[in-house]
């Protein structure tokens, strides 16, 4: 009955609107008000993301003609129909509401808020990248988005969450929002249940030739493997060539309040302290 209570609650908080502190702040909560304020606020985040979008549309061309290709699951560049693949969250479309939300309810991410959020369709575009898909678009590239929103069926729809964020990019513009084919989101098909995404861009990588990846996590851009890997600092070949990519066909959207790079840091945002690489002897 408590969990139902929390549901309704959080649901309520988001249909609404209100967002009214109850609690003292959680070290969490306060660790994650410089990100969102930074995405919502600061002219920076606007200007990297839009110098990123604007850094992809100039090289568009380029790489369509040429021989680069952008995805470790191509292999090697084929004469195929040029493809770009974007994921959704934190690179085509701005989520700080909902972790504004969070940080003033004392929340973290869970399935329920998160999915009430999606129901909204209210997420705006990061800055630069509707123009970016219809470029592509117009140039005859494919336009795909790789995400990890998750389906989870109702009686009504096999996937709610594909649907709603369709809802949400067509109303702002982006190229293909209402091509179904052109989303592949986790567990949309049963192959698609984890994470990771070289399964999906594989798929593309079949019936394509992938010259462009946009993205704000390195798990855009490469297995979880290989991402480890470099994390570790531990050689990896094929992985490191992808990412002397970067800045010709592979674009970094600026994230600073979630990734997969927390995952090697300790949960409590006080214990991360010692790991800060500071002066000595100043």
């Amino acid at each position: 009955m408590k969990q139902i209570y929390l549901v309704v609650l959080l649901m309520f908080g988001l249909a609404s609107g209100t967002y009214a502190q109850t609690l003292p702040p959680t070290e969490k909560a306060i660790s994650q008000v410089n990100g969102v304020l930074w995405t919502q606020q600061s002219l920076e985040h606007h200007a990297a993301a839009a110098m990123a979008y604007h850094a992809a549309s100039a090289a568009l061309p380029r790489v369509i003609h040429g021989k680069l290709w952008a995805s470790l699951e191509q292999g090697k560049a084929k004469l195929q129909r040029p493809a770009v693949i974007l994921d959704v969250d934190e690179t085509v479309l701005d989520n700080s509401e909902y972790d504004a939300w969070a940080v003033q309810n004392n929340q973290t991410f869970a399935p329920q808020s998160w999915s009430a959020w999606i129901r909204r369709e209210a997420a705006p575009a990061v800055p630069g990248a509707v123009r970016f898909t219809q470029l592509a678009a117009k140039l005859g590239v494919d336009v795909f988005y790789v995400s990890n929103r998750e389906c989870v069926a109702d009686e009504a729809d096999p996937c709610p969450a594909l649907t709603h964020t369709q809802s949400n990019m067509a109303r702002l513009g982006f190229a293909r929002a209402n091509d179904r084919a052109a989303f592949m989101f986790k567990k949309q098909r049963p192959e698609w249940s984890v994470s990771d995404k070289s399964e999906r861009r594989a798929k593309i990588a079949e019936t394509h030739r992938v010259i462009m990846l946009i993205g704000d996590d390195m798990g855009d851009f490469l297995p979880v493997a290989s991402v480890e890997r470099l994390r570790r600092g531990e050689a990896d070949a094929a992985a490191s060539e992808i990412m002397s990519h970067f800045g010709m066909n592979l674009f970094m959207i600026p994230n600073p309040s979630y990734g997969s790079w927390e995952k090697a840091l300790p949960a409590n945002p006080a214990a991360r302290i010692p790991l800060l690489k500071g002066l000595e002897g100043l």
